[in-house]
């Protein structure tokens, strides 16, 4: 079953918002200060770019699934390798939402309740998806898409009125170098077109429109800088402090009148948008390792994804902790890889073989031709 490109292009916003409201702010502080913004953004525009350049390679790849395309491409053993480094990216996707959720809702939101009443159920849902297919969760982050985006924008225009402008002056006082060092280390945070690899062949492109794609792709880079703008310009130089920027947002203006309680309402909207996106970068793992060791049933590789949700619930450490830990540096070289190198040598590839496919239908047509002359 395939998924519109309407979908297609909901699921790439989502993508690129997903993790980026949690420790992500506060930690590019760490390293570019009140530059920080400027990374993200720099970084979302290059996204937004490969996003054109995988959409040209399903374009091309026809009804070949991602397997049979690069197989075709590059060959069986370099096919593998690719695959690999796939897995790899996006299992570190996973165990970032996870681990971010986790922290989140156990030891923000709900620090009375265990992990395990907050972790169980996830993982049961997360298989659930994974095994009904793309198609189940392009469906629900449709259904919640604005809601999302609606609530994203409310809780920013409230707290709006608390930022302080000045704040982010001097701008490039350091130079330029701080923010190159902060997009390097924290690359691993973005690579948000990665999961589109596993989509080929399962997007119908009948009514595709180049404009949806880019609107929706400008939309989440907007909403993404707007909510960095509040977030940096409440909190300043304390940013570092502040591990979960859209409750801190949140919290900020609360007072004790019923709207309040909207905001968490939105905050809950988020954990549902976190968790499609832990579904869909869980569903890559289980087709990627599909294809890598040629699995035909869903069952094993779903159930290979769920005892990897359930490691990473067993590994402590708050989110700062983690991103020093587990995604930097070499998590960055896996996302520079998967995320902008793959799609290039795709490109290179198929332009090499297409074009040598056309060199030998030219020279067996002129043979063809001279084959005539000589009959007549």
């Amino acid at each position: 079953m395939k998924i519109s490109y309407r979908q297609l292009s909901i699921m790439v916003f989502m993508s690129f918002i997903a993790l980026k409201f949690l420790a992500l702010p506060s930690l590019l502080y760490m390293e570019s200060k009140n530059m920080s913004m400027f990374v993200a953004l720099a970084l979302m525009i290059v996204d937004g770019l490969y996003v054109f350049i995988l959409l040209d390679l399903m374009k091309k790849s026809g009804e070949k699934n991602i397997y049979e395309f690069m197989k075709s491409c590059v060959g069986t053993f370099f096919t593998k390798i690719i695959l690999i480094i796939l897995i790899l990216k996006y299992a570190l996707v996973v165990g970032n939402i996870s681990k971010g959720l986790e922290f989140f809702v156990v030891e923000n939101l709900y620090s009375e309740y265990n992990w395990f009443v907050f972790v169980l159920p996830l993982m049961i849902l997360v298989g659930f998806m994974v095994y009904k297919g793309v198609r189940n969760i392009a469906r629900v982050g449709e259904i919640v898409y604005w809601a999302i985006v609606i609530g994203l924008i409310y809780i920013a225009l409230k707290a709006l009125s608390g930022v302080d402008v000045l704040s982010f002056l001097p701008f490039f006082k350091d130079g330029f170098k701080p923010l190159v060092n902060s997009a390097w280390i924290h690359l691993s945070w973005f690579g948000s077109a990665t999961f589109m690899f596993m989509l080929f062949g399962f997007v119908d492109f009948r009514e595709e429109k180049k404009s949806r794609m880019i609107k929706y792709i400008i939309f989440a880079i907007l909403i993404v800088q707007l909510l960095y703008f509040v977030f940096y310009g409440l909190f300043g130089v304390t940013c570092p402090t502040h591990n979960y920027c859209i409750s801190d947002i949140s919290q900020f203006s609360s007072t004790y009148s019923a709207i309040d309680e909207l905001s968490w309402l939105v905050v809950s909207m988020w954990i549902v948008a976190q968790a499609i996106q832990l579904a869909l970068f869980s569903y890559c793992i289980a087709q990627a390792l599909k294809f890598l060791f040629d699995m035909k049933d869903n069952w094993i590789p779903t159930i290979i994804v769920m005892l990897y949700l359930l490691a990473w619930s067993f590994i402590g450490e708050n989110t700062i902790r983690m991103e020093q830990i587990f995604f930097t540096p070499y998590a960055s070289i896996i996302t520079f890889v998967a995320q902008y190198v793959l799609p290039i040598i795709l490109e290179v590839a198929y332009s090499i073989k297409h074009r040598v496919w056309k060199n030998k239908m030219r020279l067996k047509h002129e043979k063809d031709e001279k084959e005539v002359k000589i009959n007549i």
